[in-house]
């Protein structure tokens, strides 16, 4: 069974989302810059910048820091006495195998 027409669909329907979200982002930041955030928008926004980000860590490692950023910013805009307890930070998922490296026999 070929996988690759499974694979280009997905990756085009993975594209499709990613562009509707550039395109909702660009939108929001168009609407703030003449509003105000309300803390049911606040929430949202973050919510929605938490799931990327747990979504680029099948990517990139380094969207670890870009939810630990999202907590800081979830505890520093919450109402006093309403802070959040800190997120731990999700381990990415990493498929490459690590070692000591091509040819290795181990000590003798």
């Amino acid at each position: 069974m070929n996988m690759e027409p499974i694979l280009q669909t997905h990756a085009q329907t993975v594209a499709d989302h990613a562009d509707a979200i550039a395109d909702a982002a660009c939108e929001l930041a168009d609407v703030v810059a003449t509003g105000t955030w309300t803390p049911a928008a606040i929430e949202d926004a973050l919510e929605a910048v938490e799931t990327i980000a747990e979504a680029l860590l099948t990517e990139r490692a380094e969207a670890a820091r870009i939810l630990v950023a999202t907590a800081a910013l979830r505890a520093a805009l919450a109402p006093p006495g309403d802070e959040p307890a800190a997120a731990a930070v999700p381990r990415p998922r990493s498929t490459r195998r690590r070692g000591l490296g091509h040819g290795w026999q181990g000590i003798r």
